[in-house]
């Protein structure tokens, strides 16, 4: 492994915006101008690239990994969207980045061929349903876009960066792409269009069922992690 994989690869578990720092800062991805490109290899072994898509389809990127308990919490309710959007020109993927929290269980990934099972292990666990993207050992598209657990990102088919969120909250994804939808539909009616740029912090209740199964399936490590974090919460949550 190299010094970047090893460092990107974290034994325990780590939160990504340190106080007094706001989440925006720590995404380097900005909305409104050119996503980084990427190429990732699917569980087969089919390489896709963000170029792929250009001119063609919006992308919908999810971040995920077996030990991220929003990834299963979350990922029920991207698959019934990418039921209802993929015919409307929206592809939807899940991208296989490092372990939340990593324990006996589903340790740090030390090879690729590591990572790669326990993303099969993650699509047969939670039923994933939406392509899986797996990242490579370095991290490099979760360090370009943002290296939370279970972030969310949406690509316009012209390569632009449309809307990122820290958190994955499939409510408001819906509510945006029902928005970029109904935009385009207006276009195409030669109606006159406004652009719009929004930002938001609010708060996101996590669920206690989803987090404290995702732990017992890391192991015991992941609860003293996170508890060493978040001592208030020791044999209380989750």
């Amino acid at each position: 492994m190299t010094d970047e994989e090893r460092d990107y690869n974290a034994e325990e578990f780590a939160a990504a915006a340190p106080a007094p720092i706001t989440p925006g800062e720590t995404m380097p991805a900005k909305v409104g101008v050119a996503a980084p490109e990427f190429e990732a290899s699917t569980l087969d072994g089919e390489i896709v690239r963000l170029s792929d898509f250009r001119g063609k389809r919006h992308v919908v990127i999810m971040t995920g990994a077996v030990t991220s308990p929003m990834c299963a919490f979350e990922a029920p309710a991207l698959h019934r969207l990418q039921q209802e959007f993929d015919a409307k020109g929206v592809s939807f993927f899940l991208l296989y980045t490092r372990e939340s929290h990593p324990a006996e269980n589903y340790g740090a990934h030390r090879s690729f061929e590591q990572k790669l099972g326990y993303s099969r292990d993650l699509q047969r666990l939670e039923n994933i349903r939406v392509r899986i993207l797996v990242d490579h050992l370095d991290g490099r598209i979760h360090r370009a876009y943002g290296v939370w657990p279970n972030a969310l990102f949406v690509i316009h088919k012209d390569g632009r960066l449309i809307f990122r969120s820290n958190m994955a909250n499939h409510g408001e994804l819906r509510q945006f792409l029902d928005d970029l939808i109904a935009a385009e539909e207006a276009a195409a009616a030669g109606k006159v269009l406004h652009l719009q740029y929004s930002e938001r912090v609010v708060l996101h209740e996590a669920d206690q069922a989803t987090h404290r199964r995702v732990y017992e399936r890391a192991g015991p490590k992941a609860f003293e992690d996170y508890w060493a974090k978040r001592p208030q919460n020791r044999n209380r949550w989750p």
